[in-house]
């Protein structure tokens, strides 16, 4: 079988959940001995074909329908949306003509998927990574502040395009990464599969070296990585360090993109509360002007030498495990989430969790109790009960080590694509 996954973009510097969700199944699905080739747009990545693990990507330079558009709005529409038309996509989907188009984006991008599979004859499905469909109103009038008083262009070439955007409902299928889009959306539509996220575990096996994804292709994404590199060492040379943290200092990890649906500053606040925990954030800045607010904060608790701003690594890279092997607790405070592939990963390498009860988030760690401690979402309360409960019981840090390696046994990327496989088959054919 031929399989599309198209999504938004796919960089392995900077680096969030639907990539690494899509990434993952792609692998599975060719070592299962399907034809799978991924199409992106070329933001935050330059490289316009490249083969890493023997999965092919196909990158396109994404237009972003706003009238003015300096370069310093492309660049932060790169990091969190623009929902842009993407010229050359639908040609090379006709080109190839898979069988199945998986779309892991929304609007422009989704409604292009459906035309194209509707022309060539594919099934199409689309997934729900948590998206629009639980950002609250507030986040979602600030992801739109960067285009506020722009002349919306593209509103007009849709009316011409006669595009309806009933998306997802147009879709063949919907896949959901969370069970409350999943819920929704069977009252809707014929065809939906909750497909939670899933974890390599024997990434965290200490015993085993992690293998990073292996790059067949040219200087040019050398080049690409060493851009983003340098990028990155420049921002997090910025940062406070905690290299002299205090050997009884219980480090707490949380890896997330820094932007303000994570919720980190929550983190940053109980630092000033609980003197015998320091905090590494590690993920790609999303949302600069967060980060900004994040060490304005710290500097102001008096708590920058235990926070550090790690910046983004690369999935599966020693460097990432690492990170979570040498932490003490794993913090995730989320204000919406829709599963939660990092705790998934924390779980893996041994790690207690403390996680908000919100969403798909909160319905992983009710189904593996003695693997988390949940809290109300922004109840900084609890947040610190969580904690000293952790720090004064190392019999409950134990078990929730033990409980949590157990769970991410169950959520293996190998099985994961097989159900989805059979998904497809259920499908109808355009």
């Amino acid at each position: 079988m031929k399989i599309a996954h198209v999504l938004r973009r796919l960089s392995f510097d900077d680096w969030g959940g639907t990539e690494q969700v899509v990434w993952n199944i792609a692998k599975a699905q060719r070592a299962a001995g399907h034809d799978v080739r991924i199409f992106a747009t070329t933001a935050l990545c330059a490289v316009p074909r490249e083969v890493v693990d023997g999965l092919e990507i196909l990158r396109f330079k994404p237009i972003y329908p706003w009238w003015p558009m300096p370069k310093r709005l492309v660049a932060e529409l790169d990091l969190k949306g623009g929902n842009p038309f993407v010229p050359g996509l639908g040609a090379a989907l006709r080109d190839w003509r898979p069988d199945v188009i998986h779309c892991h984006s929304m609007a422009r991008i989704a409604e292009l998927c459906l035309r194209t599979a509707k022309r060539i004859g594919a099934k199409c499905a689309v997934s729900l990574h948590g998206g629009g469909a639980n950002v609250p109103e507030p986040e979602a009038r600030s992801l739109k502040s960067p285009t506020r008083r722009r002349i919306p262009w593209g509103k007009a070439v849709d009316i011409l395009m006669g595009w309806t955007r009933r998306v997802p409902e147009d879709f063949d299928g919907i896949v959901c990464v969370g069970e409350d889009e999943a819920e929704k959306y069977e009252a809707r539509h014929p065809k939906v599969l909750f497909l939670p996220n899933g974890v390599d575990t024997s990434l965290f096996a200490t015993s085993q070296t992690p293998q990073t994804p292996q790059t067949s292709q040219t200087s040019q994404t050398s080049q690409t990585s060493q851009t983003s590199q340098t990028s990155q060492t420049s921002q997090t040379s910025q940062t406070p360090q905690t290299s002299q943290t205090s050997q009884t200092s219980q480090t707490l990890l949380c890896v997330a993109r820094i932007d303000r649906q994570k919720n980190q500053m929550m983190l940053v606040e109980a630092l000033s509360r609980n003197p015998a925990f320091s905090a590494r954030l590690v993920g790609p800045v999303t949302q600069p002007d967060y980060l900004d607010e994040l060490l304005r904060r710290a500097a102001e608790l008096g708590v920058s030498n235990r926070l550090e701003v790690v910046g983004a690594l690369k999935p599966g890279s020693p460097e990432l495990v690492a990170e979570y092997l040498k932490a003490d607790a794993f913090v995730l405070t989320s204000r919406h989430e829709p599963f939660g592939i990092v705790v998934l990963e924390a779980w893996a390498a041994g790690l207690p969790v403390v996680a908000s009860d919100v969403g798909g988030l909160g319905r992983l760690c009710a189904a593996h109790p003695g693997a988390a401690l949940t809290i109300p979402v922004g109840d900084g309360a609890a947040l610190d009960a969580a904690l000293a409960r952790l720090v004064g019981d190392a019999s409950l840090r134990e078990s929730m080590s033990s409980a949590g390696r157990e769970a991410a046994k169950r959520y293996d990327w190998r099985s994961l694509a097989a159900t989805l496989d059979a998904f497809y088959s259920t499908l109808r054919t355009r």
